[in-house]
């Protein structure tokens, strides 16, 4: 009997073995099989853009100032008073508009004076030319009429000129500034009146770097805008200084436009754009979104097989769209534009969309 008990005892033990026995290797199977799942990542989803070479237009934008294509300080020739004024502070005024008009009494009074003088000198010159004709008078005597006659013509040219100098006009068609004199005021030769500014045309003036210097020949186009007007405005270029600035290695460059409207004045700011590609320029560019940032510069992932590799760039200029790569890259690649903060070097990836 009690035989019997110990067999029935030993064979519970060994079936409680046998099924714990199972059970373990049936979690080391499922626990592996974990295991092999967890180290297969899934596929990260991405969207990419092939690029390819193509034509560039590259833009350097730099600060600028509009200035006027003419400005002059309006001087009187004559020390005289001021009896009118003939224009408005502030006001257009066209090619040879009398500006101010200067007392000119004394020089009408000379110039009749010598009118009278004249008149008697022609008589005389002509008399003696014909009594010269018969020998009645020396030829020494002509000679000084006629002297005295020219000498009267040149006084009378001299009191002309001087009369025309009584009447100040405008050099060019131009807006006139602030009169400093007034009806009454007695100005002096070299004394400034107003200042005379055109303004139909206008230059733009910027300074570049010594390396654009090829880029801004006369006759190139640039284009700017202004804070009041951010529509671009092209304008050509006509001229560039003698020299480059020892100090900032830069050269100043003027080009000019047409003012429509006169919107434009002297002093404003002017932002200038002028392209700074070779003609037929061809390179790779990337969107911006695209670049990742290092320590070393910028890298991009590229999808090769359905696998995202990083591969660093050289960038050669950005604006917030584009980058220009100079090197790293080919035509043909497939560049991740999306996901990137969740990827890594080597990761399989799905491709959502392709641009």
């Amino acid at each position: 009997m009690q035989i019997n008990t110990v067999r029935l005892l030993l064979v519970t033990i060994f079936v409680a073995i046998s099924v714990a026995s199972c059970t373990s290797n049936e979690e080391n199977k499922n626990s592996k099989s974990e295991d092999t799942t967890a180290s297969v990542p899934a596929a990260l989803p991405v969207d990419v853009k092939i690029i390819t070479e193509a034509a560039i237009e590259q833009t350097e934008a730099v600060a600028g100032s509009v200035v006027p294509n003419r400005t002059v300080e309006i001087m009187s020739e004559l020390a005289k008073k001021v009896t009118a004024v003939y224009f408005k502070d502030g006001s257009f005024v066209s090619q040879g508009q009398v500006l101010y008009e200067l007392d000119d009494a004394d020089v009408k009074a000379k110039i009749r004076q010598l009118r009278a003088d004249l008149n008697l000198a022609k008589i005389d010159e002509h008399r003696l030319s014909e009594l010269l004709k018969t020998e009645t008078v020396r030829q020494e005597e002509y000679d000084i009429a006629l002297a005295k006659l020219q000498s009267l013509e040149a006084a009378q040219d001299i009191l002309q000129l001087e009369l025309s100098k009584t009447l100040i006009r405008a050099p060019f068609p131009g807006v006139a500034g602030f009169t400093k004199v007034y009806v009454g005021t007695l100005v002096s030769p070299g004394m400034s009146l107003v200042s005379f500014q055109e303004q139909d045309v206008v230059k733009i003036q910027f300074t570049v770097s010594e390396k654009y210097l090829p880029l801004v020949n006369a006759g190139s186009s640039i284009q700017f805008s202004t804070e009041l007007n951010k529509e671009k405005i092209t304008a050509k270029v006509v001229s560039t200084e003698a020299s480059i600035d020892m100090q900032s290695r830069n050269i100043t460059v003027q080009a000019i436009t047409t003012n429509a409207g006169r919107k434009l004045k002297a002093g404003m700011s002017a932002k200038v754009y002028f392209n700074t590609s070779r003609e037929n320029a061809k390179a790779i560019t990337v969107p911006t979104e695209a670049l990742i940032p290092g320590g070393n510069g910028y890298s991009v992932f590229v999808v090769k097989n359905n696998t995202a590799s990083i591969t660093p760039v050289t960038i050669r200029s950005r604006n917030e769209k584009d980058a220009l790569i100079s090197s790293g890259l080919n035509s043909g690649d497939t560049v991740m534009v999306s996901n990137m903060l969740r990827a890594t070097d080597g990761i399989p990836v799905t491709v959502v969309t392709s641009h």
